[in-house]
């Protein structure tokens, strides 16, 4: 039985419109999951000394449908390597994240009512008046737009974080030389240059 040129014509654009809506589909996953939906809590809990010295976070993220806290040191040497020393799951979504006065813990408002963890992530009964209320994170900064590129002016020294919009900046080190970017898309290590 031979195809007319009506049939083949019909059969042409059902192929046509079934590869373009999966190429469209595709693009559309990727081009989105760069982009962190739900910007994680960061704080800051050791400031690197020299490159020996690595700097400690702490982060509050959605990760597979779950939010968890996680400690991360920074491996200086290793390509600015995350690498995970601690994690618990928290058992609401975290809105802030702070650090403790005295102690190497850290406080996480869940639903509203703020969470001690001590320095092994573990629950903990503590006095609010304890949680530190004064954030590492740097808020004086002048954001520059250059030949597409957001460049951030501290004092008389410059960072460049590439083509995305910043969310939030925090010193990694003591010299002010290594810091993270939270921007919209991702998280990034920049150094610091005169």
């Amino acid at each position: 039985m031979r195809e007319t040129r009506k049939e083949r014509r019909v059969r042409f654009l059902l192929l046509f419109i079934c590869i373009s809506f999966t190429i469209g589909a595709l693009y559309y996953k990727y081009s989105k999951q760069r982009e962190i939906i739900n910007p994680p809590l960061v704080t800051v809990l050791h400031q690197s000394l020299d490159k020996e010295d690595y700097p400690i976070i702490v982060l509050a993220k959605k990760q597979e449908n779950k939010y968890i806290l996680a400690e991360y040191e920074v491996r200086i040497d290793d390509n600015y390597l995350f690498k995970t020393r601690k994690a618990v799951t928290l058992d609401g979504k975290p809105t802030l994240i702070s650090l403790d006065k005295e102690s190497v813990g850290v406080w996480v408002e869940i639903d509203g009512r703020w969470k001690y963890f001590t320095s092994d992530f573990e629950l903990a009964t503590r006095s609010p008046e304890f949680r530190e209320r004064n954030s590492v994170e740097q808020s004086n900064w002048i954001e520059i737009q250059e030949n597409g590129h957001t460049m951030v002016q501290l004092g008389d020294k410059q960072l460049d974080v590439g083509e995305s919009k910043i969310n939030q900046l925090f010193s990694l080190s003591k010299d002010g030389s290594l810091w993270l970017v939270i921007t919209e898309k991702e998280i990034i290590i920049s150094t610091m240059k005169n």
